[in-house]
C-alpha cells in the first residue's frame, strides 16, 4: 500500500450472540428455547439457527429468577444441565413448554411425573460423558496403586525411599462395578485391558444379561461385592432405591484395605457413614466427586477426612464429553419439536 492511501473498509461479521444472549431464529414465530445452565458454543449454535434462543448459564440454579424470567418468555424448550430444579412450581408458569433437555445422564433433578403428566418430552444424553467419567475412575485408580504425586513430592524434599513409593499393580486386583449402564460398561472394558478380576452388580439387568458375559465379568450380589473386591466404583442413578444404597452397614462389609470411588450421583452414598468409616480406618480411601448438595457447605463436614479425596463433580466435564453431550440433547430438543436433526454424538467406547 502506497503512503497517503486508504486502507480499504473491511465488513466486520456481527457477533453470534447480543450481549442478553438472545438470539432469534430464521422467523419471527420460531419456538423459543431458554438456556439456564452453561452449554457448549457449537451445539447453541445449532440451536439458534432453528429456534428463538435465550442463554442464560447461570439462572437455572435461582428458583424465583428463573420462573419470573420464564414466564415472561414463555419458552417452548428449556435446557439444563444438574443445578436446575424442573418442579411443578416452575412447570406452572411454563404453559408452553413441550420439551426439556437435560445436559447430561441422570434425570434426579426434574420432577419426571409432572412432565409426563403435562406430555412434556424429556431428552438426555446418556453415555455422551461415559469416557470421561471412566477415564477419572482410573485416574483415581492409578494415583492409589503408583503414588506419583508423593514419589516426586518426596524426590524434591532430597529423599530416595524407592521401596516407601514402589506402589503395587492393579494387575490381577478384583474391582467391583456397581451399576452396569453406560459409563460401568466401561469401567469394566478398561479395567480388563489392565488385568484387574471385574465383579458386577446391577439389580436392574436381567439374571440372564449377555452384557456380564460379554464383558468378562462375574456376576454377583452387592454383599458378596462388597466383601470381596479391593475396589467398589458406583454408577447407579438416584432413585428412591438406590438413595443411601451405601450406608454404614455396607461401608462394614467392605475390607479394610478396599477403595470406594463415587462418580455417580450424591445421595447414593451416606457421606456421614463414610467419614466415619474412614476415620476409624475400617476403610483405605475414598474419590467422592459427586456429595448431596452441590456445592457442599462451609466449612465442608468432609474437609478433614483422611484418605478422602474430594473433586468438584468434575467426571463428564471434559471439553470433548461436554460437547458430545451438547450435541446429543440439541438433536434432541430439535426432534421432540419436529425440526430434524444432524445424527448422534459420536460415543467412544
Amino acid at each position: 500500500m502506497r503512503r497517503g492511501e486508504q486502507r480499504p473498509h473491511r465488513r466486520t461479521r456481527a457477533a453470534a450472540m447480543p450481549p442478553d444472549g438472545t438470539r432469534a431464529g430464521p422467523d419471527p414465530a420460531a419456538p423459543r428455547c431458554l438456556v439456564a445452565e452453561p452449554m457448549e458454543e457449537a451445539p447453541r449454535r445449532r440451536l439458534g439457527r432453528r429456534l428463538a434462543l435465550m442463554y442464560r448459564p447461570r439462572l437455572g440454579p435461582q428458583p424465583l429468577p428463573l420462573r419470573r424470567l420464564a414466564a415472561a418468555w414463555q419458552p417452548t424448550a428449556l435446557v439444563v444441565r444438574n443445578r436446575t430444579r424442573v418442579d411443578r412450581e416452575l412447570l406452572d408458569t411454563l404453559t408452553r413448554l413441550r420439551v426439556v433437555g437435560r445436559l447430561g445422564s441422570g434425570l434426579d433433578n426434574l420432577d419426571t411425573d409432572a412432565l409426563r403428566e403435562r406430555g412434556i418430552a424429556v431428552v438426555s444424553a446418556p453415555g455422551a460423558a461415559a469416557a470421561a467419567v471412566a477415564e477419572l475412575v482410573f485416574a483415581y485408580l492409578l494415583s492409589v496403586a503408583r503414588p506419583l504425586a508423593q514419589a516426586d513430592a518426596d524426590v524434591r524434599a532430597g529423599r530416595w525411599r524407592r521401596e516407601a513409593m514402589a506402589g503395587f499393580e492393579l494387575y490381577g486386583k478384583r474391582l467391583g462395578v456397581v451399576g452396569m449402564g453406560e459409563v460401568g460398561q466401561r469401567v469394566a472394558l478398561r479395567a480388563r485391558a489392565f488385568g484387574m478380576r471385574v465383579m458386577a452388580c446391577d439389580p436392574g439387568r436381567p439374571p440372564n444379561g449377555v452384557v456380564f458375559a460379554e464383558l468378562g465379568t462375574e456376576r454377583a450380589d452387592l454383599d458378596h461385592l462388597l466383601a470381596a473386591c479391593r475396589f467398589v466404583t458406583l454408577h447407579v442413578p438416584l432413585t428412591p432405591r438406590t438413595r443411601g444404597l451405601i450406608g454404614a452397614a455396607a461401608l462394614a462389609r467392605m475390607r479394610p484395605d478396599a477403595h470406594l470411588i463415587v462418580t455417580c450421583r450424591g445421595g447414593v452414598v451416606d457421606e456421614a457413614a463414610l467419614a466415619d468409616a474412614l476415620r476409624r480406618r475400617r476403610l483405605a480411601g475414598a474419590l467422592l466427586d459427586v456429595r448431596e448438595s452441590e456445592p457442599p457447605p462451609r466449612p465442608d463436614p468432609l474437609a478433614d477426612v483422611p484418605g478422602l479425596v474430594r473433586t468438584p463433580h468434575i467426571g463428564g466435564l471434559t471439553p470433548e464429553a461436554r460437547l458430545r453431550v451438547g450435541h446429543a440433547v440439541a438433536d434432541g430438543v430439535l426432534a421432540a419439536l419436529g425440526l430434524g436433526g444432524e445424527g448422534p454424538a459420536l460415543r467412544p467406547a
